[in-house]
């Protein structure tokens, strides 16, 4: 913008000096004809004058008189007084013309141009909606429907889907490209979230062979190693979730979001290992994270005394059945009961706060049970190793589905609780809005 107004103000500039210079010496070169004319014409008339007194034709009396008369003319024609009001007149009519040709400029600029231009915030695109974004999608699916040889454009499709919280749909692209999966850990990583997010049991195992298949073939792939310490953590296997997480933590960017989160998710599970907590300040360097001397060992649990609290209970969960369950109250906002009938399906389930977004527990009524106490249990889990007691906080999700299946479709009812640890009771989930 800044260059633009500039570049302007100089063809101005430009365009006004060129204006000026013409008309100041249009305007002085008359003055200057006009006075030599005049001057030349008395001039003739006083040597008439003296020709005449010569021949004997004008009396020297007569003579006199007429010389005095025509230089009494000559000096009226060529006074310069009404020559400088005159030029004061044209300077007032050029000044006012430097000022107004700019300001025309402008104002025919406004009418005629495009000022938003010259404002980068008006000039920048405007923000694609979510509607846009899926009629994108649609069309996109529709031609490789049309044109399924195009390995790029199911991998797009995928990701778009994963972007729509679609992943039944994303699992259902990536199976086109299965050839091209194998061969691409990204591809396979991207492949394996969509499958753990499709909350089947069934896709849990090809999740963790297209997790272990990429890390074989890249080791140090952020995503995959994040995805690898998330079934671990599921597994109780917390000395893998550990090793994996502290080796993808030097790949990221020191104080960023997703450093915090991974660095917060692996200090959780060294608590339980009994392990010192990672400090961000020890992944400064290249090399990663410094040994910590084996005296503050001891000390772990006096630097994070509720999070051990914690870790000991959710060690213990086996034993203590009281934080297997999550039990509260769903209720349909009386603004969205006219939207719902008393036979669609509602799917009540607990999802974990963080790590993979599977079902922990899933609980099946219709609307016509609403409003209902509920309680989600270990025997709710979808698989043993993916259940309430593997997760620190869990949120209870629920989804009102005219066609009966728990995957997001626009127009579904949905609510959500806050974040509760296994074991909560009391949990409170309000139906109150519309998925987009």
């Amino acid at each position: 913008m800044t260059s633009f107004i500039i570049a302007a103000a100089l063809l101005t500039l430009l365009s006004l000096s060129f204006l000026l210079w013409a008309l100041l010496r249009r305007k002085s070169g008359i003055s200057d004809n006009r006075r030599a004319l005049n001057a030349a014409v008395y001039r003739d008339q006083l040597l008439e004058l003296e020709r005449e007194q010569s021949e004997g034709s004008l009396a020297d009396a007569d003579y006199a008189q007429a010389q005095e008369e025509v230089q009494r003319r000559l000096l009226e024609d060529t006074d310069t007084g009404p020559e400088i009001l005159d030029s004061k007149r044209g300077r007032k009519w050029v000044w006012a013309t430097v000022l107004l040709f700019p300001l025309v400029a402008a104002g025919f600029y406004a009418w005629h141009g495009n000022p938003a231009a010259l404002n980068p915030q008006s000039a920048a695109a405007p923000e694609v909606t979510d509607q846009q974004i899926k009629e994108m999608v649609t069309k996109l699916a529709a031609k490789l429907e049309a044109n399924p040889n195009n390995p790029e454009g199911w991998a797009m499709l995928a990701r778009s889907y994963m972007n729509l919280a679609q992943p039944l749909d994303a699992v259902s692209a990536f199976s086109h490209i299965e050839k091209q999966v194998s061969e691409d850990p990204s591809l396979m990583v991207d492949y394996a979230e969509a499958l753990l997010d499709s909350a089947d049991a069934q896709n849990f195992a090809h999740a963790r062979a297209l997790v272990e298949k990429a890390l074989t073939q890249e080791p140090g792939h952020p995503k995959g190693l994040f995805i690898a310490g998330g079934i671990a953590l599921m597994d109780k296997d917390f000395a893998r979730a550990d090793a994996l997480w502290e080796k993808l933590l030097p790949l990221l960017e020191p104080g960023s979001q997703d450093f915090n989160y991974v660095l917060d998710s692996v200090n959780r599970v060294r608590v339980k290992l009994k392990k010192p907590a990672l400090k961000a300040e020890q992944f400064n360097q290249a090399e990663g994270p410094v040994s910590q001397p084996a005296t503050t060992a001891g000390k772990s649990a006096e630097t994070a005394p509720a999070n051990t609290g914690a870790a000991a209970g959710s060690a213990n969960v086996g034993a203590k059945t009281g934080n297997s369950s999550v039990s509260g109250h769903v209720e349909l906002d009386a603004a969205l009961k006219a939207k719902t009938s008393p036979t669609d399906t509602v799917f009540i389930f607990a999802r974990a706060v963080s790590g993979p977004r599977m079902p922990l527990a899933i609980l099946k009524t219709t609307v016509s049970a609403l409003p209902l106490d509920f309680e989600l249990t270990e025997a709710m889990a979808m698989s043993p190793q993916i259940s309430l007691s593997t997760a620190d906080m869990v949120r209870v999700e629920v989804r009102v589905s005219k066609a009966g299946s728990a995957t997001p479709t626009a127009g579904d009812l949905i609510g959500a609780s806050l974040p509760v640890k296994p074991g909560s009771r009391g949990v409170s989930v309000k139906i109150n809005a519309v998925q987009p």
